[in-house]
């Protein structure tokens, strides 16, 4: 939802002050727009951390909204597999909506500490290889959720081929990297600070990660760019 505003505005002075601390810098304006640029990523990271430790994780707006999408899509009747579940606090909201879910992830304390926080009669945790489970697991699954899971990865493509013939559905949430116009300037000047996650490895734009999923053979159904990520409800293709 937007908002209105009056058209006169207050004065903000510490911009008022810093325009005048602008206009006196002797520096080109590549320097002063890369500086301004490593600012406002420093920031923007910074009232990202502080505004997960503001909100609780259950009311946290960045999750609300991706709860909000995914529960939409979902099915009584599903079986559902979250791979790379960390914390468990998706999984357990899928739990509420699906006949089963499992989450699966290889980090051991993470499946801890979700087993200890998170408990359902639909729910289960795994410490595993989430192909191997697959691979033993008597009971099909038919829905794959990949939330952050994509951009950590050296090979998200050849991934996505090894796992999408298990499944029906695949509900997919990255970064967004059109999220805002700033980092298309910080790519053409060459800025080293342009990830959100100092684990990523990718950082997709729109374009680039629907081209991905449409080599893979994998059809995006639906789609949602809010709170500075992508989410994609697919269909697996054969």
């Amino acid at each position: 939802m937007g908002i209105r505003l009056p058209r006169k505005k207050k004065r903000v002075l510490a911009l008022s002050v810093l325009y005048r601390i602008h206009r006196l810098l002797p520096f080109s304006t590549e320097r002063k727009l890369r500086w301004y640029l490593d600012l406002e990523w420093i920031f923007d990271r910074l009232a990202m951390e502080t505004s997960f430790r503001h909100f609780p994780p259950a009311s946290h707006p960045h999750r609300l909204s991706a709860n909000a999408f995914l529960l939409r899509k979902l099915e009584p009747r599903m079986h559902v597999l979250d791979l790379g579940c960390g914390s468990g606090d998706i999984t357990a909201v899928i739990a509420t909506q699906v006949d089963r879910v499992v989450g699966v992830d290889h980090d051991r304390a993470a499946i801890a500490r979700a087993t200890q926080r998170h408990q359902h009669p639909r729910l289960t945790f795994i410490d595993r290889d989430a192909m191997t489970f697959l691979q033993q697991e008597e009971q099909h699954f038919d829905t794959l959720v990949l939330s952050h899971v994509l951009e950590h990865l050296d090979g998200p493509e050849e991934f996505l081929r090894r796992f999408k013939g298990f499944f029906e559905w695949i509900y997919i949430e990255v970064p967004d990297f059109d999220k805002t116009y700033l980092n298309h300037y910080r790519q053409l000047l060459g800025s080293s600070l342009i990830h959100t996650d100092d684990d990523h490895v990718s950082e997709f734009d729109r374009e680039e990660l629907n081209a991905l999923l449409h080599r893979v053979g994998i059809d995006v159904v639906d789609a949602e760019y809010r709170f500075g990520v992508q989410r994609l409800w697919c269909r697996a293709g054969k």
